[in-house]
């Protein structure tokens, strides 16, 4: 038995060690171990200036049809490019008429979404980068000014890479040497490839956005500074760090993916999109979020253009410029022709120049607003949030919503209201008096979750500010429970809704059917 154990152990150290002399040393780009000398001159945005970037898919081939048809033959797309022809990563034309139409769009940046895994250098990843650098430098010689060029990683390389030597996956530990020198030669080797010139820039630091770190087996506190200590050491520049809420470590800046399904607001950075319909994407759960003939994204971006621009997040991330299997995208396409890119360019001006809008509506200057299933008044309760799912349920001679379990959000159940953002939105931090008309059954205590101006007292900046909590006292009758709400802001930060119903305990099974908010 002894023998068994050594001989695996020493099989599992060869692996380990196999898999680790694996990384490559060298870069597969020219623009490595730089100076300061080579930024010297680079076009910069500064923190808090107004810029609008997009995430950009180039993984698409017509040669082969890569990301154009399924496995099975069918149609990959939910929405189309206006022609499969000349569609292509290795296409220079076609990366310069995404650039164009860019430029035309109002957009001062994009991040083409990366999935490169470290030696795999054949691949659409490494070998599309190339042809947009050609394709940027075309534009540059006729005179225009295409957007500058960061780095979106997809971190899902963390998890599915086929990097070991007979296919199959490692799963990468952000924790371990040798799994952080496999994340940090990824984005080593993709700014190899892209002339410093070229880089979009914060204060001079080239942009990186992160992907969800959900794909990581485990991660490190501290591997956002490992991160900028050794991108110094071979660019003679620290990175711009854009993460999700989900990575450990402090960034420059946080985001959120999702910006399609709803409104992402975050202190710096805000996420939006058209909508969502991953209908041809095979294997996945049935998700649309309608366009609506282009209002849900004009709606969107009147919410962020309501904000004072003092207050209000300075960079946009448009979700996506092309990606067409999830139907995100703005680009030129078959069912919507140019429409998206003539709206970005308007609302692109007026972010620029920090126009403000001021929401009116049948609200404004009303006392109070309810709601009441089926009945909206200025309030309305929200669907598409995970940990917010509800059923309609007649109880007791009351129609009402009751929360109901979510795969995988089943230890956390809310109800999310939105607020007309003519009764209130962004104002100046006055106080409100909520009445929440419930079932006293169900779970052990509820308490409410706003979003307000009081940035120490919740986490995001005040986005989800609580209350006291009600106790439940079991009775099964109907109650009602008052919160005060100091100091609101109303800007649709918690989750893309104003408020919600933290429902505690028990079966977590709260039934509402009313909701009255009243200024004080």
């Amino acid at each position: 038995m002894q023998k068994v154990l050594t001989f695996l152990i020493v099989v599992v150290v060869f692996q380990s060690a196999a898999a680790e002399s694996d990384l490559p040393q060298t870069p597969p780009g020219q623009y490595f171990a730089l100076s300061a000398k080579d930024h010297q001159g680079a076009q910069t945005f500064q923190a808090g200036q107004p810029v609008v970037g997009t995430s950009y898919f180039y993984w698409y081939d017509v040669d082969s049809k890569a990301h154009i048809f399924n496995g099975d033959g069918s149609d990959a797309f939910t929405t189309h490019p206006p022609t499969t022809k000349g569609l292509s990563y290795k296409s220079t034309a076609w990366h310069q008429t995404q650039l164009r139409d860019m430029i035309e769009a109002g957009v001062d940046f994009l991040v083409p979404v990366y999935w490169g895994i470290p030696g795999k250098y054949s691949r659409w990843s490494f070998a599309g980068l190339p042809p947009l650098v050609k394709a940027h430098d075309a534009l540059l010689d006729e005179g225009l000014a295409p957007p500058a060029i960061g780095l979106f990683f997809d971190s899902s390389i963390l998890r599915h890479n086929s990097f070991q030597k007979d296919g199959s996956n490692v799963h990468v530990d952000l924790s371990t040497e040798w799994g952080f020198d496999y994340f940090y030669t990824s984005i080593r080797d993709y700014f190899s490839l892209i002339p410093p010139d070229k880089w979009a820039r914060v204060d001079g630091k080239p942009i990186l956005f992160l992907y969800t770190a959900s794909f990581s087996k485990q991660q490190s506190p501290n591997q956002f500074d490992q991160l900028r200590r050794r991108f110094q050491a071979d660019f003679s520049v620290e990175p711009f760090i854009v993460k999700m809420r989900d990575w450990q470590g402090t960034a420059d800046a946080v985001y959120q993916w999702g910006g399609s399904v709803r409104l992402q607001i975050d202190s710096q950075v805000a996420a939006l999109g058209p909508g969502y319909d991953h209908t041809a994407v095979p294997g996945r759960k049935p998700l649309v979020v309608e366009r609506n003939n282009g209002k849900t994204y004009v709606d969107r971006w009147k919410q962020l253009l309501q904000l004072h621009p003092d207050r209000r997040p300075w960079m946009i991330h448009v979700e996506t410029w092309n990606e067409w299997h999830e139907g995100t995208d703005i680009a030129e396409s078959r069912e919507y022709g140019r429409t998206y890119l003539v709206l970005t360019r308007l609302f692109a001006d007026l972010w620029h120049t920090k126009t403000q809008t001021t929401p009116h509506g049948k609200f404004s200057g009303s006392r109070q607003v309810d709601w009441k299933p089926g009945m909206p008044n200025g309030v309305t309760v929200d669907r598409n949030i995970a940990d917010g799912a509800w059923s309609l349920r007649r109880l007791e001679d009351f129609a009402a919503v009751v929360s109901q379990h979510h795969e995988g959000r089943d230890q956390t159940r809310y109800l999310y209201f939105s607020v007309d953002d003519s009764f209130a939105f962004d104002r100046s931090g006055e106080d409100m008096e909520l009445e929440v008309h419930y079932l006293d059954a169900g779970c052990q205590s509820l308490s409410v979750q706003y979003d307000s101006f009081d940035t120490k007292s919740s986490v995001r900046d005040g986005a989800f500010r609580s209350t006291d909590t009600q106790e439940i006292q079991g009775s099964g009758q109907w109650s009602m429970a008052k919160f005060t709400l100091p100091a609101c802001r109303f800007a649709n930060r918690c989750n893309g809704a104003d408020l919600r119903i933290a429902i505690l305990g028990g079966e977590r099974e709260l039934a509402v059917r009313r909701v009255v908010l009243c200024r004080k």
